[in-house]
């Protein structure tokens, strides 16, 4: 809180000041002034809350010191100093919203209580206008996560491509430029993490302020690892993102070394029409799986990625044929084996890319079930392996944490085909069975209770108390349950660091996964890992 003084009298200015002090008066600074002019001049440099001002003032009288003062601050507190022959100039200042005044001379205690209802009117204000901003800042935070939910609804395919432009429309999401492309991005630390946690927050922020000098920007909350962006453009070029990232690229990798971080982006093609946006999306989380065969490169994009593919390898059916032998059999060794060979062969063969795993994996499903038809087993439904190879991708930040994913998954259809059982995505028949299944085979992605209840159809509160009536949990501790089952999985069975398992099971903070670990089991996961290979 500061005061201004702007009185003639310098005895009188004086000993305001000393009373001022005496009476310990909660300001940080007191400024004098002898008359109206040099007054407005440390409106103008210090802007004080407080103006104490005579009447009668030579150069500039009072009266218009506080009409050229309010000018500059509108929010000042006025109080007069006014002798009994000012009396009325002084009801006159009350006009222009003076708070109050003192009859000069004026005693500590007059002047203390002045000076104390104009400080707690001071602090009120500021306390509504505090709150007002406060509310307005909430307000729009709403509706810059609700504008995000909306943008990730649309580019993850959740509203008929026709319809989209109606949705932007009602909800007065206006794009001012004509042309779109979408971004993914994924950070992960560089090295292994010692359990510290990664802000990854500011990270990805960063990242946002660095594409904002080239174009409208949007974020798009998707349940996804990968991290989504629009860009708004004023103009077709082929080029243009390219020269973006030409322009980044050295700078994000930089920028990543500093703190300990791979940073990877994808920015899919330019487009106009809004309607294209879902498959613009699914092309950017195709681009950014290159990362896996790319270790370091930062950006990809179209152009860049169709100029090292020129010619598609063939798909090994012979290894594909050789695996279901393995999987109708009894050694999980020789499956293993075979598996990890297979995988392996898919990913280094020579022009490579992430449509290639997807194809062949696609075949090794089809192969799978229609060979299991063909030779009668049962139950017919654990042959139809969904090994969700793109969302496996997504999660996994090295071949070799893929490999294991996809293995773990296997696995998960070979322990059911061995003990006669279906998969859990096959033996869902209620909504709580049909959740349940459904975070057993994604529980890798960003869940919570909102979202399973749209995806099934059903009020949110009912499904909750629903749930809980028939596993006797809530759905986020049972979700952290399957998260921790399946992290004991990948840590029995791979080499896989601390923060590459968090993340493939769902949790991308590698010291709140410890932590929660821990709270299941008892043990760290390094003291699990340690602990069940030692027996």
């Amino acid at each position: 809180m500061t005061l201004l003084i702007v009185e003639d009298e310098d005895i009188i200015r004086k000993g305001l000041i000393v009373t001022l002090r005496k009476l310990e008066m909660d300001f940080e600074h007191i400024y004098e002034a002898g008359d109206g002019e040099e007054g407005l001049r440390l409106c103008r440099e210090h802007a004080p809350d407080i103006i104490m001002t005579d009447i009668k003032m030579p150069l500039m009288d009072g009266l218009t010191f506080i009409r050229e003062s309010q000018k500059l601050l509108p929010e000042g507190q006025f109080i007069i100093l006014s002798g009994y022959s000012d009396f009325e100039y002084a009801r006159t200042a009350l006009q222009y919203g003076v708070k109050d005044y003192l009859l000069k001379p004026s005693t500590k205690n007059e002047i203390k209580e002045v000076l104390t209802r104009v400080i707690g009117q001071l602090k009120e204000q500021q306390s509504l206008r505090l709150e007002l901003t406060e509310r307005i800042h909430t307000y729009e935070k709403k509706l810059d996560r609700f504008q995000e939910l909306l943008l990730g609804n649309i580019l993850s395919g959740r509203y008929p491509a026709g319809e989209i432009g109606h949705f932007l429309s009602h909800y007065s999401i206006a794009f001012p430029e004509e042309y779109m492309a979408v971004v993914c991005i994924k950070i992960t630390p560089a090295v292994s993490s010692d359990g510290s946690s990664i802000d990854y927050k500011n990270h990805f922020l960063w990242i946002v302020s660095r594409f904002e000098p080239y174009a409208a920007v949007y974020q798009a909350d998707i349940l996804s690892v990968y991290k989504c962006l629009l860009f708004n453009f004023s103009r077709l070029d082929s080029g243009y993102s390219q020269k973006i990232w030409q322009n980044l690229e050295d700078e994000i990798r930089v920028y990543g070394q500093k703190h300990g971080l791979r940073i990877c982006l994808s920015i899919s093609r330019v487009e106009s029409s809004r309607e294209s946006l879902p498959a613009m999306y699914q092309e950017a989380c195709m681009l950014l799986h290159y990362r896996l065969f790319h270790p370091e490169a930062v950006a990809f994009y179209p152009k860049r990625q169709r100029n090292t593919e020129t010619r598609t390898p063939v798909i090994p059916l012979t290894m594909i044929e050789t695996l279901y032998h393995y999987f109708i059999g009894n050694s999980q060794f020789d499956l293993r084996q075979n598996f990890y060979s297979f995988i392996h062969h898919i990913l280094s063969v020579e022009n490579s890319s992430p449509g290639y795993v997807c194809d062949c994996l696609d075949r090794l499903k089809d192969t799978f079930a229609l060979q299991a038809a063909k030779d009668g087993l049962e139950p017919e439904s654990a042959y139809r392996i969904e090994l969700s190879v793109s969302e496996a991708m997504t999660a996994c930040d090295s071949p070799d944490a893929l490999m294991d994913a996809l293995y773990a998954r296997l696995m998960d259809y070979w322990k059911r085909k061995r003990d006669g059982a279906a998969p859990a995505s096959h033996m869902a028949s209620s909504p709580v069975d049909q959740a349940i299944a459904y975070m057993e085979q994604n529980y890798y992605l960003d869940l919570d209770l909102s979202m399973i209840s749209d995806l099934i159809s059903m009020n949110s509160s009912y499904f909750s108390s629903l749930f809980k009536k028939k596993t006797g949990l809530n759905l986020i501790n049972y979700l952290q349950n399957v998260r921790i089952e399946k992290s004991k999985q990948l840590l029995l069975n791979t080499n896989q660091k601390l923060y590459e398992i968090s993340e493939a099971v769902g949790i991308p903070n590698v010291k709140y996964f410890c932590k929660l670990f821990k709270d299941y089991t008892g043990v760290t996961p390094s003291e699990f890992r340690k602990k069940e290979h030692s027996s």
